[in-house]
């Protein structure tokens, strides 16, 4: 296989990129969690290590959840961070490694996820029977997760047993703390609104299933790997830090970046470009919006992410796409 370790490089550069809210203003130490994800990884650029390591444990037909979704307290709407990301994801999994890309969520983010999934060019199925009927390609589900404790910790079994995925891919989805405890960002409780994912979570850990945690403060899934770094720099880190860790963790600027990082490096093993366009990837946004979602940062129904325009992301994007196209054109002369 060839290395493609000096891409992974400076795709990695851009995804973390310190530019975003909690990275400015709230102090979240950005190179010091990445440094400690790649010592933590081996050494290897972080895009690279999660591709690889997907690349190695998904095959044609495997199941892959992907967790997200951040229902922002009060306004019992979605956050814009997560969902476009995982877009990205669903369909960089589908196309590259013929896997089929299932998608958790509290009950009430369904219909706004489905939305920006089917942005990504995503057929989105409402029932798994409706997953494996007739052909498979371009194929995702969105589906709801009880807040109830003892009914999450059913359902994770259950789910795990029946879809026997091969990955867990958390995008921005609130974990909980050592105390079992939800948290925003400042470090309200936000347990009464948040789906009990922790379960699944857990469990595909303990059965040695492989997963991937992507946040940019320290309250999302799989943060837990750098708690000594967020409790040290991050305010309210002792309280919000997640109990969980993940195989891979990235920390990030915007998670949604992570989701193109990944999709690059995972198109480069397909050896086709696999990134969404300026004009999916703004459509995926608007969705979002248009179905709900608000800005984490200013709690605005508004096409922006933590407080960064939709032409910034877009920049992330064109920079990842200059990148990857560079590769495959090499790739295709040789």
């Amino acid at each position: 296989m060839k290395d493609y370790k000096f891409i992974g490089e400076a795709v990695d550069r851009l995804v973390t990129v310190p530019m975003s809210n909690w990275t400015i203003l709230k102090g979240l130490p950005l190179t010091e969690t990445y440094e400690a994800a790649r010592k933590k990884g081996g050494g290897d650029p972080m895009t690279l290590r999660a591709a690889q390591l997907l690349n190695e444990r998904v095959g044609k037909g495997d199941t892959v959840l992907l967790l997200s979704g951040f229902v922002i307290l009060n306004w019992n709407r979605p956050e814009t961070d997560g969902p476009v990301g995982v877009a990205a994801l669903a369909r960089s999994l589908d196309l590259a490694l013929g896997a089929v890309p299932v998608i958790l969520t509290e009950d009430i983010l369904v219909d706004n996820l489905a939305k920006t999934t089917e942005s990504a060019g995503m057929i989105v199925c409402h029932s798994e029977e409706e997953l494996k009927r007739g052909g498979r390609g371009r194929k995702a589900m969105v589906m709801g997760f009880p807040l109830d404790h003892e009914e999450a910790k059913k359902q994770a079994a259950e789910i795990l047993d029946r879809l026997n995925p091969k990955a867990v891919i958390a995008v921005e989805r609130p974990g909980w703390n050592d105390k079992h405890v939800h948290h925003s960002g400042m470090g309200y409780d936000i347990s009464s609104v948040t789906a009990k994912l922790d379960y699944l979570y857990e469990e595909a850990r303990a059965r040695g299933i492989l997963t991937i945690g992507v946040g940019d403060l320290g309250n999302e899934m799989g943060m837990g790997t750098y708690r000594d770094v967020i409790e040290h720099f991050v305010p309210f880190g002792g309280t919000i830090c997640t109990a969980e860790s993940a195989d891979i963790t990235l920390a990030s600027g915007v998670s949604n970046w992570w989701g193109i990082g990944i999709a690059a490096l995972c198109s480069l093993f397909a050896e086709k470009n696999l990134l969404p366009t300026r004009e999916e990837e703004t459509e995926s946004l608007r969705l979002a919006v248009a179905a709900g979602s608000v800005d984490g940062c200013t709690k605005k129904n508004e096409m922006t992410v933590d407080r960064l325009d939709l032409e910034t992301h877009l920049g992330i994007l064109d920079s990842v796409n200059d990148i990857l196209k560079k590769e495959l054109d090499i790739c295709a002369i040789a």
